[in-house]
């Protein structure tokens, strides 16, 4: 760059390289053009006076005029000026250089893309590896400048192209995370974009690659599940199917021995009634009559045991099953039984997704009760509706009779748990039971809400772990 061509804003620039430079770089500017200045104008003077001696003397040779002696204090101290100012100005450059390379995007760009890759590469339009520089990070038993001259997968030698990048390269287009998988189990992943020419002719590929296989490793550790897992999952599941071994002896033992002494009590019970009656006074006969009462109340539980154990064992047959077409036949059979008395009300329909004989019990327990505890009211109603909650459809079934205490609603579903006298309101006790352990099986809940002589309302849901039906 000539001396004069630097400009003040080009001083300016140097403010990165420090004030001490740019102090420097200005005053040997202003000497130098001081300098220069006062030789461009000796010389001018010389050449005037040379001009003038030859309009009055004749022609004289250039290298007279050339010959004719500088001024020693002019013309050499402004050659040692400008060649000073030179070197300042070509160091002082040098320095601006070294500052802005060391700063460049392109040079962050390579340390970034050397910190995350292990290698980055350039092939072809051949798909042959034509250039390569190593990343930071060593990999073991592999250079990767064994690629030259191969193709950009073979990481080991004789290695096919995976399919992905066969059908990718084929449209010239970019590809990412290809996995190359090597004879020793080892896994790579490639990314590379296409490389064009000026005039728009494909020269190939470039981008990167990275091995994984550590990577690989420790996800597949973390998703096996460890040996202490799977000793407790077998040791569980062995104790699961011994309590299903217990419940079905259970059962059997309920269906036959309890039964035997329990036939006896019954039968000697009638035998001493009908045969020795009319020797014993009121009082005598009555105590026969509860005996034989208890012992078919307690017939009665037996067989809602079995019954209950029956239903709530058996697997499910998921079917489309309308809620509100079962209450309207249950209820039909249920007005027949209470002569018509209450007030049914049930919504249009109600699909779900159940078992339906399992469902069709739930109904039938729960109206049931609705039909039983409202029956000495005026004016009995039911109700089988549903309602929207929390993008859940909650199936509720309501009721305007003797209600219970809320106080007690924890014990509500519980085996044989009943806030009413067998005199006032017959039943076994286990019909609440049934119904949590069948909404339950499908996947919901059930509650109640209730104040005495108010009713009761009984809500329940289906699927709460899956998608709304």
């Amino acid at each position: 760059m000539p001396l004069r061509s630097l400009s003040a804003a080009q001083c300016d620039n140097l403010k990165p390289m420090g004030g001490a430079i740019k102090r420097a770089a200005a005053v040997l500017f202003a000497h130098s053009c001081d300098r220069c200045g006062r030789s461009r104008w000796q010389n001018r003077g010389v050449g005037e006076k040379a001009a003038n001696s030859s309009n009055s003397a004749g022609f004289q040779p250039a290298s007279h005029v050339a010959s004719a002696p500088l001024d020693s204090g002019g013309g050499l101290g402004a050659l040692a000026a400008a060649a000073a100012s030179g070197a300042a100005l070509a160091l002082a450059a040098l320095a601006a250089w070294r500052w802005m390379r060391a700063r460049s995007p392109l040079r962050e760009l390579r340390q970034a893309l050397a910190a995350g890759a292990d290698w980055y590469w350039r092939c072809d339009a051949h798909l042959t590896v034509t250039a390569l520089q190593t990343g930071q990070r060593p990999l073991p038993d592999l250079d990767p400048r064994q690629l030259l001259g191969r193709k950009l997968w073979e990481i080991e030698a004789g290695l096919p192209p995976p399919q992905a990048l066969t059908a990718t390269t084929s449209a010239c287009a970019p590809f990412y995370d290809v996995a190359v998988n090597t004879g020793c189990g080892r896994t790579f992943l490639l990314s590379g974009l296409p490389r064009f020419d000026a005039d728009g002719r494909f020269e190939g590929y470039c981008g990167v690659a990275r091995e994984v296989s550590a990577l690989l490793a420790a996800a597949r550790a973390e998703a096996a599940p460890p040996a202490q897992l799977l000793a407790e999952h077998a040791a569980r599941t062995r104790q699961l199917e011994l309590a299903v071994r217990e419940l079905d002896s259970f059962a059997h033992s309920v269906s036959h021995d309890l039964r035997a002494p329990l036939r006896v009590v019954d039968g000697f019970a009638h035998i001493v009634l009908e045969d020795y009656g009319d020797r014993l006074d009121d009082l005598g006969r009555e105590h026969l009559k509860r005996i034989v009462a208890a012992a078919s109340r307690m017939n009665a539980m037996i067989d809602t045991l079995l019954a209950l154990a029956k239903m709530t064992s058996r697997e499910i047959v998921r079917e489309r099953v309308d809620l509100a077409e079962l209450a309207r036949q249950l209820a039909e059979e249920l007005l027949a039984q209470y002569e018509n008395r209450h007030a049914f009300v049930a919504v249009a329909s109600a699909p779900v997704d159940g078992d339906r004989t399992l469902l069709r019990l739930v109904l039938q327990n729960l109206l049931g009760n609705a039909f039983k505890f409202s029956a000495r009211v005026p004016a009995p109603q039911v109700e089988f509706g549903l309602r929207q909650e929390n993008d859940r459809l909650v199936y509720f079934v309501r009721d305007n009779g003797a209600g219970f205490d809320m106080r007690f609603a924890d014990k509500l579903f519980g085996l044989f748990q009943r806030f009413h006298s067998q005199n006032e309101f017959p039943g076994t006790g286990v019909g609440l039971a049934t119904v949590q352990r069948i909404v339950r099986k499908h996947g919901g809940r059930v509650w109640a809400e209730s104040a005495p002589g108010q009713g009761a309302t009984f809500f329940f849901t289906l699927w709460e772990d899956s998608a709304p039906h």
